[in-house]
């Protein structure tokens, strides 16, 4: 394919200064739209959409330079859902967005995949990525060390934890014993949390309590994506003096 048909299908956004900060949000825009092969007549009403979609549109005759962190992040990512594009890239695109716009991009990059497009996209942010992301690549020192859903990664590199919310806590601790674990603990009003030794033995915990008379309220895993990034990148920890290995 000819370079411009490829990059029509690319919608790329980087995390680099700004260099248009004497252009309006309109002008800003309206130019992309049609470098991205918007057809000219509908570049106003796709221009409208788009800062509507991002609410830039109070700012649409104000300078770029003029915007807050926040507002310029929100023009950018206007600027890639201007283009016709089926891949997008993003880096870093929830930095400097406040949470109720979070919340929306969100639900505005589902809506892309849904619509048959795809999203790559960096983050330092891996509580964030969770609610979006469908498979993870993680880097480290420039290699790719794992890749899979949040689900495979937490099963292989995760011990099995949860937490549950029980109607008898002090109950609920006394029945759980006879379940093999590494740990178990209160952990708050009406709530304890149990490490396993094995993932198997996770359909016992419900089987062990009703038998017990004790209500299982909610049971909830324990670990997120963070934790597996600490556990793929920390280095063992040193052997205690004296101790062999």
């Amino acid at each position: 394919a000819a370079p411009n048909e490829v990059r029509r299908e690319l919608g790329i956004l980087i995390d680099i200064p700004f260099p248009y900060e004497e252009v309006t949000v309109r002008r800003y825009l309206s130019f992309f739209a049609e470098m991205a092969g918007v057809a000219r007549p509908d570049i106003p009403g796709k221009v409208e959409w788009t800062m509507s979609l991002l609410g830039v549109t109070p700012h649409a005759d104000s300078r770029i330079g003029k915007l807050s962190m926040g507002e310029r992040q929100r023009t950018e990512l206007a600027r890639v859902m201007l283009s016709t594009a089926r891949m997008l890239f993003l880096d870093e695109p929830f930095s400097n967005v406040d949470v109720s716009m979070r919340i929306g991009l969100r639900s505005i990059l589902r809506e892309w995949v849904s619509r048959g497009g795809s999203i790559l996209f960096t983050s330092h942010n891996l509580l964030e990525s969770e609610s979006i992301v469908d498979r993870y690549a993680f880097l480290h020192l420039g290699r790719v060390i794992a890749l899979g859903t949040a689900r495979e990664l937490k099963t292989t590199l995760l011990a099995p934890a949860y937490e549950l919310e029980v109607s008898d806590v002090d109950r609920g601790l006394a029945a759980l014993r006879s379940v093999p674990h590494q740990s178990l603990e209160p952990a708050g009003r009406g709530l304890l949390r149990i490490g396993l030794v094995s993932r198997d033995d996770a359909p016992r915990i419900a089987r062990t309590l009703v038998e017990a008379n004790v209500d299982l309220l909610e049971m909830k895993s324990l670990g997120t994506m963070e934790d597996v990034y600490s556990r793929l990148t920390q280095p063992a920890a040193p052997p205690f003096p004296g101790v062999s290995r």
